[in-house]
């Protein structure tokens, strides 16, 4: 009888030793949860990283055509600006409301 009782004691204590390491481990500053956080905020950091450099290259390329392509810059000002060679006349529609 004693020895179940000694056995039983030994299995609760080591049972609460082991919840109370794995709480310890969770929620203690540094543990799973902190861990978890730093690596999903790492990640979101990352992609962030990456589209800026994609935006970097991107505006990098359109500078680069800007000062070395005379067509483009011709379309950019013909588009963009409303430009016209002295030749030409712009027409402009616009929508009438009914």
């Amino acid at each position: 009888m004693l020895k179940n009782k000694t056995r039983l004691l030994i299995i609760a204590a080591g049972t609460a030793a082991a919840v109370a390491v794995l709480v310890i481990l969770t929620f203690m500053n540094q543990g799973f949860l902190d861990i978890y956080r730093a690596y999903r905020q790492d990640r979101e950091l990352t992609l962030n990283i990456k589209a800026a450099q994609a935006e970097a290259d991107s505006l990098r390329s359109e500078i680069e055509r800007l000062e070395s392509d005379t067509a483009y810059i011709v379309r950019i000002a013909r588009e963009k600006i409303g430009m016209a060679r002295k030749e030409e006349k712009i027409v402009k529609f616009v929508e009438v409301s009914d």
